[in-house]
């Protein structure tokens, strides 16, 4: 009885189409669990808000403080140690909300992961690795102003005039340099312009032109991070809101009632600017009075 083998060429033309399965395929399967990273995150971020409401239920409505303490020249006590080997011990929203979260795992976006411990380990290692560097950063300028560069002032819930339509939570900014670092505050798109000449304002900035705000050629847009200085893993953010929901955003969304889609790094503003107060989705009250005390 004869056998027929395979000629080269068949084998060839197998590897072929095998190759041109895996090179169409691949990059599916990578599409989608991305989309299944990003679904996590989005309950991630929810979970988040949650604790943060109900945190706000046992303190008269009361939004977290962005910073709990002074910032600055606090020093340690002697008979405890600075817990992360700053010269304060402050604490963020993150250490305010923890006993309603249980758990800091929430706090670490699926789709960077928590590989990019700069800080080390050990029981203490959260206090920067999700305290300070949280991957999902609250919107602090409007919600908890950070006062004289100093201390986080408390506002009321009840000030919201669209909880639905006022950011809470956003995936976290990465100011400019550790693609996988984020951070507890999230400064709001437009801000920077208003708070500049204000006496008492404040916002984060980590001296590069235009990482104080947001826009479309920002010079932040390396590696991760994108032109808003957001983490870029999803193309956009997941948003948590004041009423409790989450959804993704893209960043001209997040921007509505600026000019973020036109503004330079390097204009005057350092981005953008706000336009449309009834389009922006980051005041508490429909006002800019948090962004000139």
């Amino acid at each position: 009885m004869n056998r027929r083998a395979f000629t080269l060429i068949e084998l060839l033309v197998v590897i072929a189409i095998i190759a041109i399965l895996a090179a169409i395929l691949f990059p599916v399967f990578a599409q989608a669990k991305l989309a299944a990273k990003k679904t996590s995150s989005l309950s991630n971020i929810k979970q988040t808000s949650l604790s943060a409401i109900m945190y706000e239920g046992d303190v008269d409505d009361m939004l977290p403080l962005s910073l709990s303490g002074a910032y600055a020249n606090l020093g340690c006590p002697t008979s405890v140690g600075c817990r992360d080997g700053l010269p304060d011990h402050s604490n963020t929203w993150v250490f305010i909300t923890q006993p309603y979260m249980k758990s800091l795992a929430v706090l670490v976006d699926p789709g960077l992961g928590d590989g990019d411990n700069i800080f080390g380990s050990g029981p203490n290692a959260w206090f920067r690795n999700q305290n300070r560097y949280t991957q999902y950063g609250y919107n602090y300028q409007f919600l908890s102003p950070f006062y004289a560069c100093e201390n986080s002032l408390a506002r009321s819930a009840t000030a919201a005039v669209k909880p639905a339509e006022t950011v809470f939570f956003t995936t976290s900014q990465g100011f400019t340099t550790v693609p996988k670092r984020g951070f507890y505050a999230a400064n709001p798109p437009g801000s920077w312009p208003i708070i500049l000449p204000a006496p008492n304002a404040c916002a984060w900035y980590d001296g590069s032109t235009g990482s104080g705000n947001w826009s479309a050629n920002n010079p932040a847009s390396i590696g991760k991070i994108t032109s808003s200085t957001r983490i870029k893993t999803y193309n956009g953010a997941n948003v948590a809101w004041l009423d409790g929901h989450a959804k993704f955003m893209n960043d001209s969304a997040l921007a509505a009632g600026t000019d973020y889609g036109s503004a330079s790094y390097n204009n005057g503003n350092e981005g953008a600017q706000i336009t449309d107060m009834s389009k922006y989705l980051w005041s508490l009250d429909g006002t800019l009075n948090d962004l000139s005390l």
